[in-house]
């Protein structure tokens, strides 16, 4: 009669292979959270493994590679197939289940090798830029598969397949993937339906198209060529601009190369915008003026990152010379340049462009001339950027 084992029976191999598989459910909910993040616009400019140009998470999660159907992060899937091999490989600490679990573990993560090789080959050849999540968990599958073949799968020629056992073993996968990939779902917040959003990106192109200032010297992201063009009236210091801003970004990612964004100042201060009856943020006027001068440094992106990312701090005394400094954009001429005449000028001209195209609020953009109020959803804006794109 075959007893219990001790903990010094079970190979160090199975509990490396624990670990191996503990860690890939680990960085699958990480990178599942990210999925979601970006898609509701949420992520922040830059996530923490936007390392260089062809190195860039968010990229990879806002293109529609990193889905599939329903929507469904692939990055969920993977945590249920490392979940199983964690399960099974727990199972395999009893010898009556260490033969079929092995294999089983051996199996699954060849497999989990071979579904990675496809994407592997997206990243590098389709968006020529690989997300760093995304290696480590091809990575884990690699060193798992590797872990489970030292354990010595016996073949089922020499031992045939339990089939008890290996039914178990099948609903074990099934329920991992179903409760992984719905249960995740849960990092997912809350999101207009699509009738309202069709309804939305509807009454956005069904509006007048107005013909738009687009010249070279304005404040500007993404190529001068694209297709869309996105003309935002903005305050660094609106809470609903900065949810407009983030959904913005992830939707160029999502579109690389497809979408122009020419930035215009409308600060909700009287200090400098006649159009504003009262001050709402007294910031704002001082923080236009920052993004002009990082403009004329030729650091605009860095700025309009910076100021939105910490947008909080402009509600506190010194937090805008803080913004600008870790932004490195005090040194030089930027404190002339923010008491310039010429840069309350050019803050005049988007005023100017504002009252006569209409706008009385922020954030408001313009795609393609088209009027857009409001901070919409990342999903209202991929509707809105396929119906254009298929124009």
């Amino acid at each position: 009669m075959h007893s219990t084992p001790s903990f010094r029976t079970i190979p160090l191999r199975l509990i490396f292979l624990n670990l191996l598989s503990f860690s890939g459910v680990g960085v699958g909910i990480g990178l599942t959270q990210h999925f979601y993040d970006v898609r509701q616009g949420v992520s922040g400019f830059k996530s923490f493994c936007n390392i260089a140009q062809t190195m860039n998470c968010d990229r990879v999660a806002a293109s529609p590679f990193a889905e599939v159907f329903g929507g469904f992060p692939i990055s969920s899937f993977a945590v249920g197939w490392f979940l199983t091999v964690f399960i099974l490989s727990l199972i395999a600490y009893n010898p009556f289940w260490r033969r079929e679990t092995v294999r089983a573990c051996f199996l699954i993560s060849g497999i989990g090798i071979l579904i990675s090789i496809p994407y592997f080959l997206i990243m590098k050849f389709q968006l020529q830029t690989y997300c760093l999540l995304c290696l480590v968990l091809d990575a884990l599958s690699l060193a798992s598969c590797m872990v489970a073949f030292a354990l010595k799968p016996e073949g089922i020629k020499k031992h045939p397949l339990n089939p008890t056992q290996w039914k178990t073993m099948g609903g074990i996968l099934a329920s991992s993937l179903f409760l992984s990939v719905l249960g995740l779902t849960s990092l997912k917040g809350a999101s207009i339906q699509a009738p309202d959003l069709t309804e939305l990106v509807n009454s956005v192109l069904n509006s007048p198209t107005l013909s738009m200032q687009s010249e070279a010297g304005l404040p500007s992201i993404g190529p001068y060529e694209a297709p869309i063009t996105v003309v935002e009236f903005s305050d660094f210091q609106c809470p609903y601009c900065k949810i407009g801003a983030l959904a913005l970004n992830s939707t160029m990612n999502r579109y690389p190369n497809k979408i122009r964004v020419i930035f215009r100042n409308f600060p909700l201060d009287h200090s400098c915008n006649s159009l504003s009856p009262q001050t709402v943020h007294p910031q704002a006027c001082q923080a236009a003026k920052a993004a002009l001068c990082a403009h004329e440094a030729g650091k605009f992106d860095l700025a309009y990152q910076e100021l939105f990312e910490n947008q909080t701090l402009l509600f506190s005394t010194g937090g805008l010379f803080k913004i600008l400094q870790d932004a490195h954009l005090t040194e030089n001429a930027a404190p002339k340049c923010l008491e310039s005449s010429l840069t309350q000028a050019s803050i005049d001209r988007d005023i100017e462009e504002a009252k006569r195209l209409g706008v009385t609020s922020t954030p408001t953009f313009f795609i393609n001339g088209h009027k857009m109020e409001g901070a919409y959803p990342t999903s209202a804006w991929t509707i809105l950027m396929d119906r254009l794109l298929n124009q």
